[in-house]
């Protein structure tokens, strides 16, 4: 966000309001614009949630910041919050609400027989729902989506362009699945029969609790037997593959590129960094955070840091890799001692 302008520009103290802050200042000032500390404007509002951002803030052209109270200024109007990322959040979903979309269903689109819609549903252009599915009021198909046979879809959920649901998928309330994603393919089941790789028919299903978001062109693979299921109010970023019979506990982030193997089961609030990936059949707990690149390949009890590839323990990995940097020198010192050793012996040989 370099910078957001306001169509409707507001007062200090109407954001104050919003953000239940406290204001320091005049409220009058009026904010027309949201932008970044290093890009801001007479104007602009600045949240500020690290102190290198609230330095840049306060000397910015800025006409008011919001900020925690350790790094608030006196030189400049500010409003205090106890969380200026989440005060940020609750002001641009107040000032850029999502866009309301008239109900309709597309004379362009292709509706199976035995399908249910509920009040309020717009079906867009090509998009196609096969027969015996059922969607909840007031969610949204965008064009060109392919939602499969007996399908069940929530209410205020939005699908959009070019998501493909295959049968028999179960998706909750106020779910967004984003442009590309394919949701209830056939898990990546094979067994060697002596002559080639035989499919092992994938039976089971996916679901996908309430309040998921789901970025593009994710992969969500449906279970052999039984289910792979995504608890509710987890967020998944793009690009990021789940293996056949995962389960996901609730509000848990998984960041780009992330890879799940099969049946891997995940507590609650878990966070993976992006391109992190999870051997199969692991069990990782409640709270467990795996960093960036890490690649775990054993069980994670819960509420633990892991990093690296193999991935191991975060206070381990991070032991490693200081070690690493002294390398060079230990090699060094052990070529001079295995010199010394060397003419120790010749001595030792020759007097013998």
């Amino acid at each position: 966000m370099a910078r957001a302008s306001l169509s409707n520009p507001i007062t200090l103290g109407t954001v104050a309001k919003i953000v239940n802050g406290e204001i320091f200042g005049d409220p009058e000032i009026v904010i027309s614009g949201i932008s970044e500390p290093t890009t801001a404007e007479r104007g602009d509002l600045v949240f500020a949630w690290a102190k290198s951002f609230a330095e840049q803030a306060f000397a910015s052209e800025a006409s008011a910041v919001v900020t925690l109270q350790n790094f608030a200024r006196k030189d400049k109007p500010h409003i205090i919050v106890a969380n200026p990322k989440l005060a940020m959040a609750v002001l641009l979903e107040f000032l850029f609400p999502p866009e309301q979309i008239q109900p309709q269903v597309s004379p362009k689109a292709v509706i199976g027989e035995n399908v249910l819609l509920g009040k309020g549903v717009f079906v867009g252009d090509y998009a196609v729902i096969g027969d015996g599915t059922v969607i909840g009021d007031g969610t949204v198909i965008y064009p060109h989506a392919y939602i499969g046979r007996k399908v069940q879809i929530g209410s205020q959920c939005r699908i959009y362009p070019h998501v493909s649901i295959y049968d028999g998928v179960i998706v909750g309330n106020r779910v967004a699945i984003h442009a590309g994603s394919v949701i209830g393919k056939d898990g990546f089941g094979f067994i060697w029969d002596g002559e080639k790789h035989r499919r092992i028919i994938q039976v089971g299903t996916v679901v996908i609790e309430d309040d998921v978001e789901i970025g593009a062109n994710v992969c969500i693979d449906r279970a052999t037997l039984g289910e792979t299921r995504i608890g509710k109010g987890t967020k998944i970023d793009n690009l990021v593959q789940i293996g056949h019979n995962c389960l996901l506990g609730a509000h848990c982030i998984l960041a780009g590129q992330v890879g799940l193997a099969g049946s891997v089961q995940v507590g609650k609030g878990v966070m993976m960094g992006g391109q992190a990936g999870v051997a199969d059949h692991l069990q990782i707990g409640d709270e467990v955070a795996l960093l960036a690149k890490s690649g775990l390949m054993d069980n994670a009890p819960p509420k633990t840091q892991w990093s690296g590839y193999p991935a191991r323990t975060r206070m381990q990995w991070l032991r490693i890799e200081a070690s690493l940097n002294e390398l060079p020198e230990a090699l060094k010192l052990l070529r001079q001692i295995a010199q010394k050793v060397e003419k120790l012996e010749k001595v030792i040989h020759s007097q013998s």
